[in-house]
């Protein structure tokens, strides 16, 4: 299934593109959106794998919704944003709320407060760490998204989010995206000093561009030059040969957008009352889980990461401090 994961990972990646590559209209238009970052919005974002076939059949999903304010680089967002998780006929709901000073996870309907210090030492290193976020851009490492997609076209005027935006559509170029993936890898270690990261073999690569069928890609760009929606499908068509690595899948689907009303005028953020302290919550989790490392993980994940695991701005901390969606990942982070 680790070919899967990187198939998500492409559909994940198709999101921070810096603009599109051959109609020239099309690319100035995006690259002026991934240039105007948003401050403010209320965010819904979905994402979905549904495999037909195989162990893992049937559909799991995500879904984020709520206000969302940029913490500018400074702090961790702002944000009120429910949580859905749905997988094998099962789901989980939760919400994730900051207000950049202090944060909280809801979770089975009871709120739980991470706490001011802890947010404040997160708060700190998002301000320290400004500088070394614009030399961890992909542009840094010498790669152009521009390159990852075909033959962009401008489709026509639409409304989404109650905002006249321009359609762009596009192709994506696999074997490239996959190449600057590796890419990547190997300079950040490089840049580091570190060991390299886990990379795509040849074997995987083959067998991702086997599997994903004529990938595609959607801006909506409002007329303002600020994006209302990003979207990605992967159709995914498993040969015989590859299904045994696939947990027997046969075909199936990754699905993603993110969709931004409202912009610069979001709905409110209200911290809950009686919250119960954040450690309550990771120890209860650890004994659900039967070990330890739930409860270490968790009582780091809200401080630093969990409650700033915004939608498009990646994980919490100094990541998801950037505006959207120039945050993801070079331009436009909301400095």
């Amino acid at each position: 299934m680790a070919v899967l994961a990187a198939l998500g990972l492409v559909a994940a990646l198709t999101v921070g593109l810096a603009a599109c590559g051959n109609d020239e209209e099309a690319r100035q238009l995006v690259d002026r959106a991934f240039s105007t970052p948003i401050g403010s919005a209320d965010v819904a974002l979905d994402a979905g794998v549904e495999m037909r076939g195989g162990r893992q059949s049937g559909p799991a999903r995500v879904q984020v919704r709520g206000p969302y304010r940029s913490g500018g680089g400074r702090q961790i967002p702002s944000g009120d944003l429910a949580v859905n998780l749905t997988a094998q006929g099962q789901s989980l709901a939760g919400s994730l709320i900051s207000n950049g000073q202090n944060a909280w996870v809801r979770f089975m309907g009871r709120p739980y407060e991470v706490g001011e210090q802890v947010v404040r030492r997160a708060n700190q290193q998002i301000a320290a760490g400004a500088g070394r976020r614009e030399q961890r851009s992909l542009r840094s490492f010498g790669i152009d998204p521009r390159a990852w997609l075909k033959d962009p076209s401008i489709e026509g005027d639409e409304t989404i989010a109650g905002a006249e935006t321009t359609h762009i559509t596009a192709g994506i170029d696999l074997p490239r995206l996959l190449d600057d993936m590796n890419k990547v890898s190997q300079r950040a270690a490089g840049q580091t000093g570190g060991r390299v990261p886990s990379q795509l073999s040849r074997e995987q690569r083959e067998r991702i561009e086997r599997i994903v069928q004529d990938p595609k890609f959607d801006v909506y760009v409002g007329k303002d030059n600020k994006v209302r929606r990003l979207s990605t499908v992967l159709n995914l068509e498993i040969p015989e040969e590859d299904r045994q690595e696939a947990g027997g899948a046969e075909s199936g689907k990754i699905n993603f957008s993110i969709e931004f009303a409202n912009v610069g005028r979001p709905g409110p953020i209200t911290p809950p009352e009686n919250a119960r302290p954040i450690r309550e919550l990771t120890t209860q989790l650890a004994r659900v889980l039967g070990g330890g490392a739930a409860g270490g993980a968790g009582a780091g994940a809200p401080g630093a990461g969990g409650a700033g695991a915004l939608p498009g701005g990646g994980a919490g901390g100094a990541a998801g401090a950037g505006a959207l969606p120039g945050g993801v990942p070079a331009p436009g982070t909301g400095r």
